[in-house]
């Protein structure tokens, strides 16, 4: 592989994160990291819950690192279980209403930012950005395809 594309493609990943903070210890100024934050991100968008399973698999996680997190989550009320219909062993994961509602500030916080990063540009310098970025993810969309 060419160097410099490696090189160019890593000082963009180090400007990214940086510009959206994901270097910080907690996102957004909340008492969340990005991990903790994404996994409430996906249980809030689904209304039927997840399992501990399904979680690892959709981000990749390690078993133990997600279960101190869901262990944590349960110990400040964010999550509510909810044992399987289907497999009595399983159960299903759920924000609780104080799980929504702070879940709900960090979104509204992430939005905040992204309207920050977008106001000082034109309309077409914004269209022009979000095409990048859904080219960069096609492109990566089938290098992963392929991989798996």
């Amino acid at each position: 592989m060419d160097e410099d594309k490696i090189a160019q493609i890593r000082l963009f990943n180090r400007y990214y994160t940086s510009v959206i903070g994901l270097l910080d210890r907690h996102y957004l100024n909340s008492d969340f990291s990005l991990t903790e934050t994404r996994i409430m991100f996906e249980l809030y968008h689904k209304a039927e819950g997840l399992t501990a399973s399904e979680l690892i698999g959709l981000l990749h996680l390690d078993k133990g690192y997600l279960s101190r997190m869901l262990q944590m989550f349960e110990k400040k009320k964010l999550v509510e279980k909810k044992r399987s219909a289907y497999d009595g062993r399983s159960f299903h994961l759920y924000l609780s209403p104080l799980g929504v509602e702070t879940f709900s500030k960090i979104n509204a916080a992430a939005e905040h930012l992204t309207i920050q990063m977008l106001d000082p540009l034109s309309k077409t310098e914004a269209d022009e950005l979000v095409a990048h970025m859904n080219a960069i993810r096609q492109i990566l969309g089938k290098s992963n395809a392929q991989n798996t």
